[in-house]
């Protein structure tokens, strides 16, 4: 079955639409000076000597670049062909979650929540989001035909996780840094548990009668609650509630503005 679509950039590929994101955090090596020492760490560096080690070569041969290799081929083949590398065996569980930290250390400050235009990039498409929400909503109150009763957006993950930090979602007390690893186990931010594989944001409307029109989150097809919402009964609080709750970005987060950069007012 073929099904009609459309290609915008402009709305799925907003990060590199937005002007200051571009200039001040996706090309700017300052942005993300966290993960690079991170890399050049203690915890990294026993990573790449226990390596080493196993290989029987000079620490000084295994760079953090070839250990993430290394680990990625693992990890692919794993993933892809469900086999048990040889690569694998080149770390243990300890390894693999300091690999995963720089990672997600490198999302935090790329997409997530260490730069606050990482999400007001995702302004374009959380309007549209929500646009499309109110019509259906607005059309099921006045007892009409909904004109739109699913809209599926493929994007990617640099397209997802702008979105769910503008939302609030997997946001931690005290932010990732290059220098917390071991108070951050318990993070909420993990990427490997926010976007694996073929990842999906869902917002479903349901009409529950005297009970009001109500929004559930699903991420990867596992309810969420709206940060803010949990002294709701369940996650499917009222949408209006769930307005009400985003009421500052829904009348504010223009992406034009946003995405302005502005010049140092001393180098004018």
């Amino acid at each position: 079955v073929e099904f009609g679509h459309e290609v915008n950039d402009a709305l799925m590929r907003f990060f590199e639409q937005c002007t200051r994101f571009v200039q001040e955090v996706d090309k700017n090596q300052s942005a993300v000076i966290d993960v690079q020492k991170f890399k050049q760490g203690p915890e990294m560096m026993r990573v790449q000597e226990k390596i080493a080690e196993h290989l029987g070569v000079p620490s000084s041969f295994i760079t953090y670049d070839l250990a993430e290799a290394a680990f990625f081929l693992c990890t692919y083949e794993f993933a892809v062909k469900a086999i048990n590398s040889p690569w694998c065996q080149l770390f243990d569980e300890d390894d693999a979650k300091i690999i995963e930290y720089a990672s997600d250390l490198r999302e935090f400050w790329k997409r997530g929540y260490g730069h606050d235009i990482n999400s007001k990039s995702s302004c374009i498409l959380f309007h549209d989001l929500f646009s499309r929400l109110d019509k259906a909503a607005n059309e099921n109150k006045l007892r009409q035909q909904v004109s739109e009763a699913v809209t599926v957006q493929i994007g990617h993950a640099d397209t997802l996780l702008p979105l769910l930090t503008l939302l609030g979602f997997f946001k931690d007390t005290v932010p990732l840094t290059s220098t917390n690893y071991a108070s951050q186990t318990q993070r909420s931010f993990r990427t490997s548990h926010m976007m694996p594989y073929a990842a999906n944001f869902l917002l479903v409307l349901y009409d529950c009668g005297e009970g009001g029109i109500r929004l559930q989150p699903l991420l990867n097809e596992k309810p969420l609650t709206f940060p803010g919402l949990t002294d709701q009964q369940v996650s499917v609080p009222l949408y209006e509630d769930v307005r009400k709750h985003y009421r500052d970005l829904i009348n504010g987060c223009d992406f034009e503005t946003e995405c302005q950069l502005f010049n140092n007012p001393a180098e004018v």
